[in-house]
Formats: structure tokens, sequence, C-alpha cells
């Protein structure tokens, strides 16, 4: 939806009003042939009911929609607006491209973030702070730690059990192995070739020592010595 012609200063151009909601564009977007200019939320809510240009009937979809030429950004950007929160008591008129810096700093944005001085320190919406209970917010708070704190263990208590879980499946396997080990010669024998490649793994796997010299003494032999 675009924005009230009413809040803003002087006449606002025609080519600057959204056909469909009668505001001035917000966020706008263009059909690709005809050019026609509407508001993001309002072509797009159009064109999921009739994939038509509302203007002139032209076939048209989400996917060929296109950003207004440059010109156009820079006339909505130039326009003067009233604040959102004027009825809040806010007495500024700005451009429009510095409206939204300006409603988050705000003084009178009745959902304007402020902290409690009542004593719990809590930052709430401005507009709630009337109706604000500080022992009742926090004990919410606490309430909602607790039931975090509850979900953590209980998540910490289910990963320990199956860990306890994979730890007897491996005893048992353990104890399997070691029984076909002692009546089975074969097993015995695919046992240690097994643990022998383990072993041989890990090896292969450490960082060779390099050369270390001193004078004529030699710490560990290189590959050219080996080979010598």
């Amino acid at each position: 939806m675009g924005f009230e012609v009413n809040r803003f200063q002087g006449d606002v151009d025609e080519e600057l009003v959204c056909p469909i909601c009668s505001g001035v564009l917000e966020d706008p977007l263009q059909a690709p042939v005809c050019e026609h200019a509407f508001c993001r939320a309002c072509i797009q809510e159009w064109i999921s009911r009739q994939p038509t240009c509302p203007v002139d009937r032209q076939s048209i979809t989400t996917a060929q929609l296109r950003p207004v030429p440059r010109i156009l950004r820079n006339l909505l950007s130039k326009l003067c607006i009233k604040c959102d929160n004027a009825t809040y008591g806010c007495t500024s008129v700005l451009k429009l491209d510095s409206l939204s810096s300006h409603l988050e700093e705000c003084e009178h944005n009745p959902k304007r973030p402020v902290s409690c001085e009542q004593g719990c320190g809590l930052v709430i919406p401005k507009d709630e702070l009337k109706d604000h209970n500080c022992v009742k917010e926090l004990r919410a708070l606490i309430h909602s730690q607790q039931q975090k704190m509850a979900d953590f263990q209980q998540e910490i208590a289910e990963q320990r059990r199956k860990l306890k879980e994979q730890k007897r499946e491996i005893e048992l396997l353990k104890e399997f192995l070691h029984a076909m080990r002692s009546s089975n010669p074969a097993v015995r024998e695919i046992a240690d070739q097994m643990e022998r490649d383990e072993v041989i793994r890990w090896s292969n796997s450490l960082t060779r020592a390099r050369v270390t010299r001193w004078g004529g003494m030699i710490s560990t032999p290189d590959d050219e010595l080996q080979m010598g």
C-alpha cells in the first residue's frame, strides 16, 4: 500500500501515484511493456488474482515486473512527508528517502523500544509501558529460562543414553570377536591382521622427522642418507 497523499507537502504528480491504492508509490515496480508503475505490495496482490495490468489489461506475471527508472525513484525521494507518528505529537517533515531512518529514532514512535525505569530494566515497546508489570514480566522471563534449561537438560540426557547404548554395543562386539578369536584360528588370524593394519595406518599418519645437523652429527637420517 502506498503513502497517503495528504501526508505530503505541496502537490504530488499523478505519475507518482499508484493506480491501485491511489497512494504515493511505495517500493514501486513497473510493468515491462506499458511501463505503468505500482506499489510492490499492490501489484503483487493484484496479479495473484488476475495476471493483467490494472490500467490497460495487458497480460503480465510477477516475474515480469521490473524496478522503476532512476528518475522516478529520484522524484519520489525528494517528496516531503509528515512522520508516521504525527498523530502522537511528532511535527517532523522530511524527505521520503529519510523516513525509515527517522522512524527508528523518533521519540514519538509508540513502538520504540524503551527500558523500564520501575526496577526490572526490561526493554519493551513504549506504548506497553503504561500497562507493564515488573513482577509479572520477570516471572514470565524466569519461567521461559527454566523451560529452556529443562529442554536442554533433557537433550543432554538423551545424548548420554545414546552414547551409553553405543558403548554397550561396542563392548558386546569386542566380546564376540574375542570369543571367535579364541575358538577359531582363522578368525584369530583375521583379527590380528586387522590390528596390524590399524597400527600401520596410525604410523603412516605421523609427521616424518626432519634432519637436524650439528657439526658432523646427524640426529635423524634423511632420505638421501638412507638411500646412501
